[in-house]
């Protein structure tokens, strides 16, 4: 069936349109177009679209807005063929094509550049397509980190969209290239089948028809095509659905249909190790020295030793603050000893220093064996003074390795900030191994920096020809920028062989059975005019190293956020059950009085930054970590394919006024914790850090040992303020979570406050409660 209205000859254009295609060759003015299709339940959807402002109606839904404009410019419709699925048309003056197909259940738009038109190289021509029936709308579900719920009347959400988030873009920003929109009981997804090139906008806008003129959230999109994109078609796709997850379920299934997505299961089938992540929590080990505070046993000895007979270049702050000391007159305090450790491994990195690497030489086989050298020339000249050097490690050591197992860590992800702990100390990677755990390390080929800028920035020191020929040329001609200004950012399909090389080596004499790839993961996409790579290529670019490297012997491979577009490969990510938010915020960067400060980037071996506690800081505190405002959008799509856990930023014990909300959160998604490590944080098995991974532990490894290659099918509210929540996998097993301080007893599901109850397919019940953080 067909009905098109035009103002010159409607009435006869549809009475040839029951028989016929329908053809305008002239420019006009379309008012509407309609189209009919059986939905999967045997009804009918029925779209009307206006084609010059792309405002639509599905089934009596506001589903867009008229919203179409092209450089901000209005455009009027020529060319306009339609039958009762389809419909096309072109856009004048910009004759963009674009083309709607209603099949079922979805509805598909496609927007096709003219083959003559040239994009110059710095004036992309901008569609703005897509504009919130802001009026109509309850809920916005958006993929910026796990999931969130936005009330679109929310002042406060409104206010914190249209400030930080609004410019948005859908590839790093968003971490999956689709949003939901609730109407009444309907829930309107949009999935982008070009998630590059586009950006999301957010207003603050007052509704006109309330009489409280209340705050809505307005939210609009727009593609761009570029220079080097313009032959790429932008298409969206439009999907209805029944509850919060129809959208994330809608798109696991595009990924599965379209050969995207890969199941822990088939990836365990390559690597049998990645079992070792199975109910695994993720440390982070901390320290880059060889020696701890713990690995002495005179400290006077050292100091006379140090300062007198080792002829090793001294520091200036050492000759200062340690040099008038003595024993008998003087203590050491923790201070002190910290900075005679330092100093004895500076001076020893000066004595056995390493070349800058190039092309042919990435170093890090002279790292190892510089390593090993000035722990040698310490068991040589000063061993009377340490214990034992097979028992030394800053980051990890062999009574560490033991105190793990004491305290009943069965399953663990071990990673290092850097990997020349291990270069120091390979065997205690070893009994890590043999204890069960992946060990891995840091890494990263995202930015380089020049030679001697940032000597312990390890993963930046890469060749001169490789920071200055990979690094991305940006649409004005300039170089983009690296991680804090420093560097460049570098095109991952640039000097492939030397980044391959340095990774096998770095696995190799660390000894290491895990990889943490940093960046590849987050969807960093990028143009670079430098070689004419557009940013879907270079997606495929971060997907092909990932994917490359996860092939390599006994590898488990893992990389920041997981991003959607960017998971070839990986086995487990970082970022997205807590992003990093406040980047730019005085108060928690700077403010040392504040009881929201992160903390200082030192001690070198413990910053603060990752080990004191804090509080969150309003809006974040509400918005981002309430539970009515969370949503399991990431785990719908990506639970029995990538294990994600939290920025490394924000550990599990990071903040103490959220902990109980974030723990419930990982319990209820299936989610592992994130513990922060340094050798004093694991002196004993009863230390408080090695005490909360077991706390940990009990309540996720039986969880995740059941439901790790299972779905997450379902997501629900058993109470009416979003306290008590319920997820559903595809084995049938459920997990309940209590947010409140008052139990639940409802309809025969009983949960205790602050707890969760996992109901198990396999017949298990495990309860489970959170612990406030007293540190």
């Amino acid at each position: 069936m067909l009905n098109i209205h035009h103002k010159l000859n409607a009435s006869s254009c549809a009475m040839l349109a029951l028989f016929t295609t329908c053809t305008f060759s002239t420019e006009t003015q379309a008012s509407e177009v309609k189209l009919i299709a059986h939905s999967g339940d045997n009804t009918n959807n029925t779209v009307l679209i206006s084609p010059s402002t792309l405002s639509i109606d599905w089934n009596g839904l506001s589903i867009n807005s008229a919203a179409l404009t092209v450089n901000h410019i209005p455009q009027t419709v020529a060319e306009i063929t339609t039958d009762s699925t389809s419909a096309s048309w072109t856009l004048i003056p910009s004759r963009i094509a674009v083309e709607a197909q209603l099949n079922q259940d979805e509805l598909v738009f496609q927007f096709t550049l003219p083959y003559d038109i040239k994009v110059k190289r710095n004036q992309p021509i901008k569609l703005a397509w897509f504009d919130l029936a802001e009026q109509e709308t309850q809920t916005l579900l958006l993929p910026f980190s796990e999931g969130i719920r936005v009330p679109t009347d929310h002042k406060l959400w409104a206010n914190y969209l249209a400030n930080r988030l609004s410019g948005s873009n859908t590839t790093q920003d968003l971490k999956m290239p689709f949003w939901t929109a609730q109407t009444n009981n309907k829930f309107i997804s949009y999935q982008l089948f070009n998630p590059t090139n586009n950006q999301l906008f957010f207003n603050d806008v007052t509704s006109k028809s309330d009489s409280k003129n209340k705050s809505l959230i307005d939210m609009s999109a727009s593609h761009q095509f570029t220079t080097l994109n313009q032959s790429q078609p932008f298409s969206v796709r439009i999907t209805l659905g029944d509850s919060m997850l129809d959208g994330a379920k809608q798109y696991r299934d595009w990924r599965i249909t379209n050969g995207l997505s890969e199941s822990l299961a088939s990836k365990q089938t390559r690597n049998p190790d990645i079992s070792k992540l199975v109910g695994a929590s993720h440390v982070y080990l901390f320290g880059k020295d060889p020696l701890s505070i713990q690995d002495v046993k005179y400290w006077w000895g050292l100091k006379e030793w140090y300062f007198e007979r080792s002829k090793l270049k001294i520091s200036d702050e050492a000759k200062r603050e340690l040099s008038p000391l003595s024993k008998g007159k003087d203590w050491l305090s923790q201070y002190h000893k910290q900075l005679l450790l330092d100093s004895i491994s500076q001076s020893l990195k000066s004595l056995y220093s390493i070349a800058s690497p190039t092309l042919a030489d990435n170093t890090i086989e002279a790292q190892y064996i510089a390593a090993q050298t000035r722990k040698s020339r310490l068991s040589e000249h000063a061993s009377s003074f340490f214990n034992s050097s097979d028992t030394w490690g800053q980051a990890l050591s062999s009574g560490m390795v033991d105190n793990l197992n004491k305290a009943g860590l069965n399953k663990l992800w071990l990673g290092f900030d850097n990997w020349m702990p291990a270069f120091y100390q390979p065997n205690a990677v070893e009994l890590a191994k043999q204890s069960g755990y992946l060990v891995g390390t840091y890494d990263s080929y995202n930015t380089a920096i020049p030679a001697q800028l940032n000597d312990s920035w390890l993963t930046a020191q890469l060749p001169d020809p490789i920071r200055k020929t990979c690094a991305i040329e940006q649409a004005d001609g300039s170089l983009k920028k690296g991680f804090r200004g420093n560097g460049f950012y570098l095109n991952p399909n640039c000097h492939l062989d030397y980044v391959k090389q340095r990774a096998k080596d770095i696995m190799s004499f660390g000894h290491f059975n895990s990889l943490f790839l940093d960046v590849d993961a987050t969807a960093m996409a990028r143009e670079d005019y430098s070689d004419n790579t557009n940013e879907s290529q270079m997606l495929s670019a971060f997907n092909s190293r990932m994917q490359w490297l996860s092939e390599q012997p006994s590898l488990v491979l893992g990389s920041e956020d997981g991003n959607s577009l960017n998971t070839k490969g990986i086995a487990f990510a970082h970022g997205l059950e807590t992003v990093g938010f406040g980047w730019t915020d005085i108060e928690m960067k700077q403010d040392r009085q504040s009881p929201y400060f992160l903390g200082r980037w030192y001690p070198s071996h413990k910053p603060d930054f990752f080990f004191k506690s804090a509080k969150v800081k309003e809006p974040y505190k509400s918005l981002l970590f309430a539970p009515q405002y969370r949503v399991p959008l990431y785990q719908a799509v990506f639970h029995d394919e990538v294990i994600n856990t939290h920025h490394w930023h924000s550990d599990s014990l990071k903040f103490t006024d959220v902990k109980t909300n974030r723990d419930l959160t990982a319990m209820l998604y299936n989610t592992p914790a994130m513990v922060h490590l340094t050798r004093d944080e694991a002196l004993k098995s009863t230390s408080p850090r090695l005490k909360a991974l077991k706390h940990y532990q009990n309540g996720f490894e039986p969880i995740h040992e059941q439901l790790w290659d299972k779905a997450l099918i379902d997501f629900s509210w058993l109470d009416n303020h979003g306290l008590v929540q319920q997820t559903t996998f595809s084995d049938g097993s459920k997990i309940t979570a209590n947010f409140s301080d008052q139990a639940f007893d409802k309809d025969s599901i009983d949960v205790a406050a602050a707890s969760i109850k996992a109901i198990l397919s396999n017949g298990e019940v495990i309860k489970w409660k959170a612990k406030l953080n007293r540190r």
